[in-house]
């Protein structure tokens, strides 16, 4: 069987990843600290060429707009200028490990609410959250992205190998 290409891959992901925060946030709203949607789209920042990094950051912000509602447009442009900028740095840097990622994509997601910031003030719209909170959501969505990254395959390596005897104990008894 073959492997859908990625232009259906990638919005798939999205949509599953902005679906899961928006339940977890409703479910615990301390987790509305994280932002999911700038771990998945910084994570292929780093991975595509621009110009298809460009794309994810532009579909990850519609759909944060489309979630959040507001003025439409805004997180799709911040999105899309953060993760233009989070390539370019990926393109000269040279990032590796699940620290430098984690630290790439809190920095971009501090850098992002800080232009959400500055378009809402220019845009004299009411209701724009300060911007310690702001960058605390940078501090929180870096770390858990880098706790993902380091963690993730452990957990599913130490998943398997608990489930794997599991299932040996239950056949020779």
């Amino acid at each position: 069987m073959r492997r859908p290409p990625a232009w259906v891959l990638v919005p798939l992901a999205l949509l599953s990843v902005g679906a899961l925060q928006g339940a977890l946030t409703a479910w615990s709203p301390g987790l509305g600290r994280i932002d999911g949607l700038m771990i998945a789209a910084g994570l292929l920042a780093l991975r595509l060429p621009f110009r298809g990094a460009v794309l994810v950051g532009a579909a990850a912000g519609l759909l944060q707009d489309a979630m959040a509602g507001g003025l439409f447009g805004l997180h799709a442009f911040s999105k899309t200028a953060t993760i233009a900028a989070l390539a370019a740095a990926g393109t000269v840097f040279l990032v590796r490990g699940p620290l430098a990622e984690g630290t790439l994509v809190g920095i971009a997601t501090a850098a992002e609410a800080v232009l959400v910031k500055l378009l809402l003030l220019f845009l004299s719209w009411p209701g724009s959250d300060p911007l310690g909170p702001m960058l605390g959501r940078g501090l929180f969505t870096g770390a858990t992205c880098a706790l993902l990254l380091a963690g993730g395959p452990r957990l599913v390596a130490l998943y398997r190998s608990r489930r794997g005897r599991t299932r040996a104990r239950l056949r020779f008894r």
